[in-house]
């Protein structure tokens, strides 16, 4: 089983969550599995759905003098979805 920290775990839930409403018609797993379909585009939107929730305005400003690497190590998310978010 894998085990995965508090942030980890809320950015999962969240991002599962986004497929509900961007992707409700979408098997993604079905696709990855049995099709040669790209399901990049709709992992990166629920990406982006789950970094809006999750990591409000409000945050990024209060480290807007902060480099990337400081950025999630502060609120714990990885580097490359807090440079998904700031973009």
């Amino acid at each position: 089983m894998i085990s995965l920290s508090e942030s980890e775990q809320r950015f999962a839930c969240t991002h599962e969550l986004g497929h509900v409403p961007l992707h409700p018609d979408a098997n993604t797993p079905f696709l990855t599995k049995y099709t040669y379909l790209s399901v990049d585009k709709y992992e990166i939107e629920a990406n982006k759905f789950a970094l809006e929730l999750l990591i409000p305005d409000e945050l990024l400003l209060e480290y807007q003098d902060c480099t990337i690497d400081q950025v999630a190590r502060a609120i714990g998310y990885q580097k490359n979805l807090i440079a998904l978010r700031m973009k």
